[in-house]
């Protein structure tokens, strides 16, 4: 009996024992899935293998669906006004102007066809443009050795000018500036600026949108210039296909209150995309971006200064169109820290390093 009893206790504890490991595995996997869906902040005990597990602990980025799409995390709500502007017109013309035109027997289906086409990459790029990497840099990668006043080298402080390859340019005063970024720890490429607000260097800075709430960089401003003209395509399409079924109804425009509508809110919404694919467009011309212009003039209001050339601009291809074309065309080149791959837990792009004047205090060796 005793040995009955004390077997009939072990089966109890070991079944009470699966049930909590049960309840832990079950508790871990939501979690895995949840962190999975949305990672805030970083969680080193969950998947710590991805990058996108670890970023958050060092850039102001969150991210969705395991690294796939990422946002600051100081959202913008810019960024759902702009969401809103792509999506409320086509469905208002969806459901009271689609069904007439499309029946319409002057044959107006081509131009319909194409609104949807262009609003369809409208929508598609403005997603890329707010959820992909602009081209973030890699943090700690240059870790000055420090003295002993607990300092880094003098020469991290300063800006070493390099002559500019003659390919790029003939004038021989042109240089070439590198900077090293204090934040990130890295000395920055060419043309490569800190974000404060995404808190990363990115390739290429154009400048931080608040209307995608994302920086436009050298991986995705691409992205950003095919945003820019494909709402503006769309939006003229839109007013162009109301004002055909206004014309229609030109003895009797009360009847047709959304269709005007459509028009007066396109023709407020076209203006700003389009004011700014100019001023990119007569920027680039010149080879600028739009941080370097803003640095050059000491001006935080773009649109109010004049754009003009650049002396000794290391980039200037001394062509209106080829400058163009080379920001444009630019190719977009591999992410330097892609959120999907895995890394090693002590990697020190994905650690959060104290102020320079602590590491000897510490007695960290770098």
């Amino acid at each position: 009996m005793v040995t009955f009893s004390s077997r009939r206790h072990r089966d109890v504890d070991s079944s009470r024992d699966d049930l909590v490991d049960l309840n832990r595995a079950h508790s871990s996997w939501l979690k895995a899935f949840y962190k999975w869906i949305i990672t805030i902040d970083g969680d080193p005990e969950v998947n710590k293998g991805k990058a996108y597990r670890s970023l958050p602990n060092v850039s102001n980025y969150i991210f969705f669906l395991g690294g796939r799409f990422r946002t600051v995390r100081c959202c913008s709500n810019l960024v759902i006004f702009t969401g809103f502007n792509v999506v409320a017109p086509m469905v208002l013309f969806s459901i009271f102007e689609t069904s007439k035109i499309w029946h319409s027997r002057d044959g107006y289906k081509l131009l319909l066809m194409f609104l949807y086409y262009f609003w369809a990459m409208c929508l598609s790029f403005f997603v890329r443009t707010a959820t992909s990497d602009p081209g973030v840099l890699p943090r700690n990668i240059h870790l000055g050795q420090l003295q002993k006043n607990f300092q880094i080298p003098q020469e991290y402080y300063g800006t070493i000018s390099l002559p500019a390859p003659q390919t790029i340019t003939g004038d021989i005063q042109a240089k070439i500036e590198l900077k090293y970024c204090t934040s990130c720890r890295i000395w920055r490429p060419p043309r490569a600026s800190h974000c404060s607000t995404c808190e990363a260097c990115i390739l290429t800075h154009d400048h931080h949108c608040i209307w995608v709430n994302n920086c436009i960089g050298q991986r995705n401003y691409r992205y950003f210039i095919v945003f820019l003209a494909s709402a503006i395509l769309s939006t003229i399409l839109l007013i162009t296909n109301c004002s055909i079924h206004v014309y229609h109804h030109r003895n009797s425009p009360s009847k047709v209150p959304v269709t005007i509508l459509l028009i007066v809110y396109g023709g407020l919404l076209l203006m700003y995309p389009l004011i700014l694919l100019m001023y990119h467009i007569l920027m680039t011309g010149r080879q600028q971006t739009t941080r370097e212009f803003l640095r050059q003039e000491h001006t935080k209001n773009p649109f109010l200064t004049k754009i003009h050339r650049v002396r000794h601009n290391p980039f200037d291809r001394g062509n209106f169109v080829a400058n163009v074309l080379s920001l444009f065309l630019q190719p977009r080149g591999i992410s330097t820290v892609c959120p999907r791959e895995r890394h090693d837990e002590k990697d020190w792009r994905f650690i959060s390093i104290a102020d320079f004047h602590s590491f000897e205090k510490m007695g960290t060796s770098v």
